[in-house]
């Protein structure tokens, strides 16, 4: 597995970057698109999503990634609230993802290792048949 990138949004965040506009389907809902550093991988967005429905906080908004922009859905209530949330739950997918990229590493050690064992003991037995093969 290849070693998973965090991603963060552009910073400082200049509000020319961001983009403002309607979302159609819905009464007083706007699209907030927001620029980020990278293109997040199918990994960094799966854990996104896991920590913003843990967030518990996420019922008057939604979040899209498109190449290297996150649109925020949502209404115009409390958006400053709203952009500290993104921002958090930003930076707990990233500690999630250097969890993540730790274990994958622990992970394919263990692997080499168990494939040395294997090799090792196929040495062993190989040995042993001529050994015994010579009696």
């Amino acid at each position: 597995m290849t070693k998973v990138e965090k991603v963060n949004l552009i910073e400082p965040v200049s509000v020319s970057a961001i983009r403002v506009h309607k979302y159609p389907f819905f009464k007083n809902t706007y699209v907030i698109e927001f620029p980020l550093d990278s293109v997040p991988n199918f990994v960094w967005q799966t854990l996104f999503e896991q920590e913003m429905v843990s967030s518990l906080r996420f019922w008057d908004r939604k979040v899209v990634f498109v190449g290297q922009k996150l649109q925020l859905i949502t209404t115009p209530e409390n958006i400053e609230e709203k952009v500290e949330w993104l921002k958090e739950v930003i930076e707990s997918t990233n500690r999630r993802v250097e969890e993540y990229n730790r274990n994958e590493q622990l992970r394919k050690k263990l692997e080499e290792e168990e494939k040395t064992d294997l090799e090792a003991m196929r040495k062993i037995e190989e040995r042993l048949r001529q050994t015994f093969s010579i009696r």
